[in-house]
């Protein structure tokens, strides 16, 4: 058996056998006129031996008349409407013999009788009729049985298909200036010019009578349509398809002969292009062109990852999965063409045809019925994978419809496509037969959702303006869809389309880009798609370093701020380290800064870090050094003191104890105050407290024990210049005691520091308070300013003395210092 352009006896061959059979039967017909019935039912028996089912179906119509219960012919009525592809007469025939049969004469009645009413659309009915089948006959065919559960099952999914369609989809007939009554498939744009076939020709050279029906290939160009020149569309051959290579310097069609009265065998031809005009036909080779086997519907693709062009064909030669499969061979750089090889991830056992290459996407598009559909042929897709091809997808409803939806072809930018169908809504040849044609149709895609796209400060979370946007269309990165700029704009609205992957890019002048990723795969209409943006300055890394300046020592506890001068507000950043000299800020590479450093005990220091020092580096490391400043940048001082020390229990106010001499042992005690503090905690809640008393103890306790030294040094140094100095100390108390006290405990305590200062190099000051050139004011504030949160419990002494709380209580401050 041959086959022409489609499937194995079905699409196109039946095509070509209506419009012929329909014109030789006009006669045959007459002449028939007036017979008797067994004249009718000899012509139906005839017909269907040479598979004219037109005929068949039109003298079983006439033998009903004779007997309009007689099952045989209603049988063969229904048979033969259902193979010309007229559902409806089919379905109701198969109806009247399913609903007349008594003795289960016809068992694939009620089979069919299902199917039509699935081809009709009518998916409810065709699920009841194919259970009541199952019912009744499931065992009696194993292949039917199988048949049955899946075309069932295929109905109840292309209910789900409807009830969920593609809205975005605006399908519309091209009308009659493209289709006829005919036929019209295989159209592609070239160009501004559509190509397709044309079934509404005659072969005026055709020696059969009537002269049979044959293609031609059309040209659509500024609104006027009319066929290739006779040099491309031969009389007496069927001249279809074109596939134009990437470059548009190949074209490749199909030339098709009768080998019977409705039979024909198709090849594969290209014609090279030279500046606009087609050379000569050249027949591919034989191993793409198989003696007694039809090969046709020629694509020309691209193979991923060679890059070399691929012409993708159908055919029914050997070695396929079922009955046409699609074929492919490469086309080589000479233009010669590699072995054919089979799309076997992709062929069914069933039919599988019209196969159409998207370059920009590398999708390969493709109608069959071998897979879950509406009811004939659907169009699907698939994408190629690193060994063949991958997963299909059905391009779901409106796309495609109960009937055969076929030669699907979209546009370079995927908003418009062009198929064939003889859905519903197509022209007849026969009104009354409602079987035949494809027209060609049109699909306008329009945008399934809106994508919006807002802009931030990664740093701040404030909305970002001037951010410039770009929009992508992946299957082509060098199309740029959208792009959207606005200064005073933070967000932007762009239109989105089905099952595409998409680049979005944020551009802003100070700010690293950054690109985002996303695709439109089981969308729904409406449903927006909200990306965010949080762009990062276009920072460096600034670490600034803070020694002493006169020993080069790092300075532990110092605070750094950073001071953006090219910002309108001067933003300040401001940290302090109490356990290094380093610190860490990010800078904008394009803006100037001022760097202040400050330390208790030490003069300011600052350095300025312009643009031109942070080019090309991703970090910069720069030092201040900090020199001694005077007796104000030590305040305030603060000394801190074990429980009830100096002089434990005593209620007198003054001592003979130094500060100096606590705290070494008070120091010491740093891990029995963690161990004891931190016995109940757990976790977090543990390494917290631990951290907190930690750091008391080191940046803050022994600071002001090192502080003390040096500000006596600095006090030396403005009494020697003859400067009066008045110096005011303050003690304090935790509440564990009773306040009287704890007045009492405070004035020892500022009595201990004071010791230190009368110590101080045997005596040094004492000339200066003689003389009253020194003065020194001491004052007991005791618990009275203890926050109530501080535990004052005796018997809770994990409170009340190790705490962090009660520890910063016990305290002496040198908060004010005079200097005349």
């Amino acid at each position: 058996m041959s086959y022409f352009l489609t499937n194995a006896n079905f699409i196109l061959m039946n095509l070509l056998r209506y419009t012929i059979v329909i014109a030789c039967c006009f006669l045959t017909f007459q002449q028939l006129n007036g017979q008797t019935l067994k004249a009718y039912l000899k012509a139906a028996e005839e017909a269907v031996e040479v598979e004219d089912h037109y005929s068949a179906l039109v003298y079983y119509q006439n033998a009903i008349e004779f007997d309009s219960t007689n099952l045989s012919y209603l049988y063969g009525a229904a048979e033969s409407a259902r193979k010309f592809n007229s559902y409806t007469l089919a379905e109701k025939y198969y109806q009247r013999v399913y609903d007349e049969q008594t003795e289960r004469e016809y068992p694939l009645t009620g089979f069919y009788l299902a199917s039509m009413k699935q081809r009709l659309g009518k998916y409810d009915e065709a699920i009841e009729a194919y259970g009541v089948y199952l019912s009744e006959f499931e065992g009696d065919s194993l292949v039917f049985t199988e048949r049955a559960v899946r075309e069932m099952e295929a109905s109840e999914w292309a209910k789900e298909v409807i009830e969920n369609p593609w809205e975005e989809l605006d399908i519309r007939h091209k009308g009659e200036q493209i289709n006829t009554p005919y036929t019209e498939f295989g159209a592609i744009r070239q160009g501004d010019s559509l190509f397709f076939s044309s079934m509404a020709f005659i072969d005026e050279e055709d020696d059969h009578y009537p002269q049979r029906s044959i293609t031609h290939i059309m040209v659509s160009e500024e609104g006027v349509v009319s066929p290739l020149p006779d040099s491309i569309n031969l009389a007496s051959k069927h001249t279809a398809h074109t596939a134009f290579s990437r470059n548009a310097d190949r074209v490749y069609f199909t030339l098709c002969e009768y080998v019977s009265v409705t039979g024909i065998e198709c090849d594969i031809y290209y014609r090279n292009i030279t500046e606009g005009k087609w050379e000569s036909a050249v027949r591919l080779p034989d191993t793409i062109n198989i003696d007694g086997f039809t090969s046709t519907q020629p694509n020309v693709g691209i193979d991923p990852v060679t890059g070399n062009e691929v012409l993708y064909y159908v055919s029914d030669r050997p070695g396929g999965q079922g009955e046409m499969d699609i074929w492919a061979a490469e086309i080589l750089e000479d233009g010669e063409f590699g072995l054919p090889y089979n799309l076997e991830t992709i062929n069914t056992i069933d039919d599988d045809i019209s196969p159409f290459f998207h370059h920009n996407t590398n999708i390969l598009y493709f109608s069959s019925r071998g897979y879950r559909g509406m009811g004939g042929f659907d169009i699907y897709k698939s994408h190629p994978i690193q060994e063949g091809w991958g997963e299909v997808t059905h391009l779901g409803y409106p796309l495609n419809s109960s009937y055969d939806d076929t030669y699907y072809a979209l546009s370079d930018d995927e908003q418009t496509a062009l198929f064939s169908s003889n859905r519903d809504g197509s022209l007849f040849v026969d009104d009354n037969m409602e079987a035949c044609c494809f027209d060609i149709y049109e699909v306008h895609v329009l945008p399934v959702a809106d994508l919006i796209v807002q802009s931030f400060d990664s740093q701040t979370g404030d909305s970002l303006a001037g951010v410039g946007i770009q929009l992508i269309d992946l299957a082509d990165p060098e199309n740029l869809i959208w792009e959207q700029y606005h200064e005073d704009s933070v967000a932007y609205t762009f239109p989105l389309y089905r099952d595409r992957s998409y680049m979005v890019t944020a551009e802003r002048e100070g700010y690293l880009p950054d690109t985002l990723y996303f695709n439109t795969e089981d969308i729904e209409m409406g449903e927006d798609i909200v990306k965010q943006f949080y762009l990062k300055p276009d920072v460096v890394e600034l670490e600034i370093l803070v020694f002493d300046a006169g020993t080069k020592v790092p300075l532990v506890g110092a605070t750094v701020s950073s001071v953006d001068l090219t910002s309108g507000d001067l933003d300040r950043v401001e940290i302090t380290n109490q356990d290094g000299n380093d610190f860490q800020f990010e800078v904008k590479r394009d803006h100037t800064y001022r760097v202040l450093a400050n330390r208790k005990g030490y003069e300011s220091g600052t350095l300025r870090i312009e643009p031109s020092d942070m080019k090309g580096v991703d970090k910069l490391v720069r030092e201040i050094y900090l020199v001694r400043g005077g007796l104000s940048d030590y305040l305030p001082l603060v000394l801190y003191f074990d429980n009830d020390l100096p002089n434990r229990r005593s209620w007198s106010e003054t001592t003979d104890v130094r500060y100096s001499q606590t705290f070494t042992d008070y120091y010491a005690k740093k891990d029995e105050f963690i161990e004891i503090f931190t016995e109940p905690l757990e976790g977090e809640e543990e390494t917290m407290a631990s951290a907190g008393l930690t750091r008391f103890f080191e940046t803050e306790a022994r600071k002001g024990y090192e502080d003390l030294d040096r500000f006596f040094e600095r006090l030396e140094v403005h009494l020697e210049a003859q400067d009066e100095v008045r110096i005011h100390l303050k003690g304090y108390a935790s509440p564990r005691a009773r306040p009287e006290y704890n007045m009492r405990l405070g004035m020892r305590r500022v009595n201990s520091v004071k010791n230190d200062l009368m110590s101080y190099r045997d005596g040094y000051f004492k000339q200066y308070l003689d003389s009253g050139q020194l003065a020194i004011e001491l004052e007991s504030f005791g618990s009275t300013t203890a926050p109530s949160e501080v535990v004052g419990d005796l018997d809770d002494e994990r409170n009340s003395i190790y705490s962090l709380g009660a520890s910063k209580e016990r305290r002496v401050e040198i908060i004010h210092v005079r200097i005349n």
